[in-house]
């Protein structure tokens, strides 16, 4: 009772916002029912104290020392208040920490012992202490707790419940890795990073066919937090992330695939994941590289022919040269001459090291085929970089006089090396675009729109080349169908925006594309190789068309968009698919070779999902001339902290480091393939020619026994 009166006459004689102890001024604490921590966090995910409207009808006394305090409000989810921690109970399935939400933190600090008196609220699964009544120290510099170790065994798989509230550290065994790259998290609304247990996640469309009726992805996900919100540009707990090496790139990065190791934290839980904010700073040892990076796409040996697709990210020039706009007059790219500049010399660095004969650009700006046009401004920056004229590219361009491909800002383009191929012909393929009835819809916020029925995607460039020293041809097809943000007339003409098979909008539309590409090209004749951002995971149905339906089920239906037309709209085009569309049955027999070769590569990151939206699909008939292929991972696996863009990555003048080498150069990997296309001399020519140049009476002998062998097999033949 002593320290009671003694703590109010203290209380009395100092300001409000500068107490350290709060004391209970309406309740008499002997009538307050003391509670450990263990005993109000329980053994399941809701707290087993009563509560009426998920706050407790009653104040407890709580005892615990200050592990971390969060001095501000960190967006609605995270308040003002401190974590705190008892003393272990020794039962794993309870938690020994908890967060109490308060604005009364003056003068308190970690390693401080405090009694709490507050009600219990659930808040959305975050067990906290809320409407404190009285704070009162008891000791101070206490050692912290001890840190427990994150561990996930078949008896509690990912429980991160049991660690609510605590102070506890990620370690190698733990294994957690990083599954979306340190960015901007559209659920909070501020960047974080994402960690998986086990494995990273995998879109459910990358290695099984979209139903409705997914099974639900486990949701084993931990979020990285800072204590506050980060400023653009910047890891607060990795202070030396970025840091030069002296080379003109860094060694302290993070990429998708690592496990940590080292991060220590305490855990809360909003917007439906578990959150970790970190208490310590991480360094080059808190990543261990599962997948590292390479300077140059990584083959087997013995290819003769190089092919590359690469999705260039906005490669947009018409803003520096002031000259020829694109058909929309828009710039979806750099915005700086000091951006555009980085972004150029990060792409063409890429371009030569990847050293494809062959290669089919996305995403640069539809701005004609000039001096002054984007392909014309990337070829030239590639071809400086290469010493020998005989390995310069060059671009193709109509024959025509067409002035775009196409009526979007971005286009499709293809370059080449004219030492190794040969153009033969130039080809655009008109794709479908769709002129639907206007539709009324409910989006995700509950906001009314309207669908205008409208829907355009990129015409394919589709070259034919002739290999040199070769009579054969082969027609590369650069695609970059429609893309899955937008929304398109089947996705809303229920009046709501769904999209229960996880496709993303537009499915049909990118459908109806797969199905006229399949037909145009079979007019075609010779090898054909489909390249390009499909916007469409390994299983998804543009990609199921485009190759065939063994693991498909039989009563999986595909179906082209309604309304279709080439060339225009109903009025001006010609009509594809009317207002029913089309069921697609028919599948044109391309191989997905990386995915044949590398089941689990992938070649885009979106929110906490890798997969594939990039591909290399082969005729059959160049699928025994395939050496190697692969997904070069210099992009989708890194932070967009490294892009070109100032926006998200500076906070006034301070901007995140960022270097002119290839890494984060665009958003998609570049997919990469070696073909052997020029056949083997056979052994016994090759032996005659030796022998002819070796002289002597050998050769003689040699002639007479090779002709010898003619007149045998001759004979043999009658």
């Amino acid at each position: 009772m002593k320290k009671n009166i003694l703590a109010i006459v203290i209380g009395a004689t100092i300001s409000s916002f500068s107490f350290q102890l709060y004391a209970a001024d309406n309740q008499d604490q002997n009538e307050i029912k003391t509670l450990t921590i263990q005993g109000i966090q329980g053994e399941g995910e809701y707290t087993p104290i009563a509560l009426n409207k998920h706050i407790s009808s009653q104040q407890y006394q709580v005892n615990g020392i200050i592990t971390a305090i969060q001095q501000h409000n960190l967006g609605k989810d995270l308040k003002q208040g401190f974590f705190m921690q008892a003393a272990t109970d020794n039962n794993p399935k309870t938690s020994d920490g908890i967060f109490v939400q308060t604005r009364k933190i003056t003068g308190l600090k970690t390693g401080q012992e405090v009694n709490v008196i507050a009600n219990i609220s659930e808040d959305f699964k975050w067990t906290k202490l809320i409407n404190v009544e009285s704070i009162k120290i008891l000791t101070n510099d206490n050692p912290l707790p001890p840190i427990t170790v994150l561990t996930f065994d078949n008896a509690n798989k990912f429980d991160l419940e049991r660690y609510e509230g605590m102070l506890v550290r990620i370690n190698e065994n733990s294994d957690l890795n990083v599954t979306k790259n340190y960015s901007f998290d559209f659920n909070s609304y501020r960047s974080n990073m994402l960690l998986s247990h086990g494995t990273v996640n995998v879109h459910p469309n990358q290695n099984h066919v979209p139903t409705t009726s997914h099974a639900k992805q486990p949701n084993d996900l931990l979020v990285i937090e800072s204590f506050t919100k980060a400023p653009n540009g910047d890891i607060p707990w990795y202070p030396t992330f970025g840091a030069d090496n002296g080379t003109g790139t860094t060694d302290n990065y993070i990429r998708i695939g690592d496990v940590v190791d080292g991060l220590e934290g305490v855990i809360g839980y909003s917007y439906g994941d578990y959150r970790f904010y970190v208490t310590n700073e991480a360094d080059t040892k808190t990543f261990i590289h599962t997948n590292d990076r390479t300077n140059a796409p990584v083959l087997k040996e013995g290819g003769d022919l190089r092919i590359a697709s690469f999705n260039v990210l906005n490669y947009f020039n018409s803003p520096f040269t002031h000259e020829t706009q694109n058909p929309l007059k828009q710039n979806r790219g750099a915005i700086t001459q000091e951006e555009f500049d980085l972004q150029s010399t990060k792409i063409s660095k890429a371009i030569v090291r990847i050293n494809a004969d062959i290669v089919g650009l996305m995403e640069i700006e539809n701005n004609g085929f000039k001096s002054d046009s984007a392909v014309y401004d990337l070829v030239t920056k590639i071809n400086d970089r290469i010493k020998d004229p005989a390995e310069h590219y060059k671009y193709v361009k109509p024959n025509n006089g067409e002035k775009f491909v196409g009526s979007d800002a971005i286009s499709s383009q293809v370059i080449y090396k004219p030492s190794k191929v040969t153009l033969e012909q130039y080809r655009i393929i008109k794709m479908p675009e769709q002129h639907a009835p206007t539709v009324k819809y409910t989006d995700e916020k509950r906001k009314q729109r309207n669908e205008s029925g409208i829907n355009h995607q990129r015409d394919t460039i589709a070259p034919t080349f002739k290999i040199n020293g070769t009579d054969k041809t082969l027609t590369i097809s650069v695609n970059h169908f429609k893309s899955k943000g937008s929304t398109c007339w089947e996705d809303v003409n229920t009046g709501k925006q769904l999209d229960a098979d996880k496709q993303g909008s537009c499915e049909n539309l990118r459908v109806a594309a797969a199905e006229h590409l399949g037909e145009a090209l079979a007019k075609i004749s010779g090898s054909k190789i489909i390249i390009g951002d499909l916007n469409s995971y390994a299983n998804e149905d543009p990609v199921i068309v485009l190759t065939n339906r063994d693991n498909v089920p039989k009563d999986h239906i595909i179906k082209a968009a309604a309304y279709t037309y080439i060339g225009g709209d109903e009025k001006t085009g010609t009509p594809l698919y009317g207002p029913e569309g089309k069921v697609i049955n028919k599948n044109y027999g391309y191989t997905n070779i990386i995915r044949q070769l590398h089941p689990d590569s992938y070649s885009f990151s979106y929110q906490n999902n890798i997969g594939t939206l990039d591909y290399i699909l082969l005729s059959p008939d160049l699928k025994s001339k395939v050496v190697d292929a692969t997904d070069w991972n210099i992009n989708a696996g890194e932070t967009t902290l490294l892009e070109y863009a100032d926006k998200n990555n500076c906070n006034k003048d301070t901007c995140s480091p960022r270097y002119k080498d290839i890494y984060r150069a665009s958003d998609h990997d570049p997919a990469v393939i070696d073909l052997k296309i020029k056949e083997q001399v056979k052994d016994t020519v090759k032996d005659t020619e030796k022998n002819k140049h070796s002289g002597g009476s050998t050769g003689v002998m040699g002639l007479i026994s090779l002709f010898g062998i003619l007149l045998l097999r001759k004979k043999n033949n009658k």
